[in-house]
């Protein structure tokens, strides 16, 4: 099984990178795992040309890491986003990702883009509020169309100011539930 993980975090070694790794190692069998940390990835911002539109499969900026990160989520099958939660949207850089996969909207012909199985894993700082995670359930709704996600579940955790993800048992308790779906499918 290949996976693509996308850690969202400006801050790297914390909550949502303690998720993340968390739910990585309870995947069994064999598989790869490609990290795409925004950290350690330079992406320029989506210029909204249509250059794309004209271009099948090509984007007019060549010179930072999308290239290969569309390939790496085209290519996988089980892709994992995992995310703080800010002012309840995406932070910017993994926005910024997300905008230009524009690309792979734009297709055509998407059957390059392999099925896959989605894993969302949304960090939260402030205590759980009624619309906390709203701007990213809506931006995943349309983005994971398009890149032929069947999306298994999105595990939320809030308040970790107070309780940090790692001692958030009920939260550890859907990550252990998701972690054991994604054996059963893929090693089935």
């Amino acid at each position: 099984m290949n996976i693509v993980t996308i850690m969202g975090s400006h801050r790297n070694g914390k909550h949502t990178q303690k998720a993340l790794d968390y739910f990585l190692d309870r995947i069994e069998g064999t598989h790869s795992i490609e990290n795409i940390n925004v950290n350690k990835v330079e992406i320029r911002h989506c210029l909204a040309c249509d250059y794309c539109l004209k271009h099948q499969g090509e984007c007019v900026i060549k010179d930072d890491d999308m290239k290969s990160i569309y390939e790496k989520i085209e290519e996988s099958d089980l892709f994992v986003i995992a995310t703080p939660v800010y002012f309840s949207a995406f932070p910017s850089k993994i926005k910024t990702l997300i905008d230009r996969t524009q690309v792979l909207y734009n297709l055509e012909d998407r059957s390059i883009i392999k099925n896959k199985d989605l894993v969302v894993i949304g960090v939260g700082g402030a205590p759980k509020y009624g619309r906390q995670f709203q701007a990213i359930e809506n931006t995943l709704e349309f983005y994971t169309r398009y890149l032929n996600c069947n999306q298994l579940g999105f595990v939320k955790f809030s308040h970790s100011d107070d309780v940090a993800a790692l001692e958030n048992d009920e939260k550890l308790a859907e990550l252990n539930a998701l972690a054991e779906m994604v054996n059963q499918k893929h090693l089935s």
